[in-house]
């Protein structure tokens, strides 16, 4: 039986280090999260169709943990703040103790927005 997904990303501001092809390294952090992709804000402006590693530092409920994420950059746009870009990261690949953490995180915020 397939899982309900949710529909729209939520916010959210951890800490990610970025691995690209060649092994460069840099930090960013998340802008928003949904199951099957991650929107991270860069200094770096990385090609559409480049394949990264996202290590993200999250914290949930009292429990840190690195989610590690194979992903595929779909865009990257230049934000509004002039030096920092907005990247789309399709999750291609993740551990399902990863992807029960990022679905947990996104139910509980979701029943606190429709708690209001």
């Amino acid at each position: 039986m397939q899982k309900k997904q949710p529909k729209k990303p939520v916010s959210v501001h951890w800490k990610v280090r970025l691995t690209r092809v060649g092994h460069k390294q840099f930090l960013a952090r998340t802008l928003s999260l949904s199951a099957k992709h991650l929107h991270i804000e860069s200094e770096y402006n990385l090609k559409a169709g480049e394949k990264v590693k996202v290590e993200v530092s999250a914290l949930h409920e009292g429990v840190k943990k690195v989610l590690v994420v194979v992903g595929l950059i779909r865009s990257s746009i230049l934000l509004s703040n002039g030096y920092s870009y907005g990247l789309d990261v399709m999750i291609e690949k993740i551990s399902e103790a990863d992807q029960a953490f990022i679905d947990d995180y996104i139910r509980a915020r979701e029943n606190l927005i429709g708690a209001r």
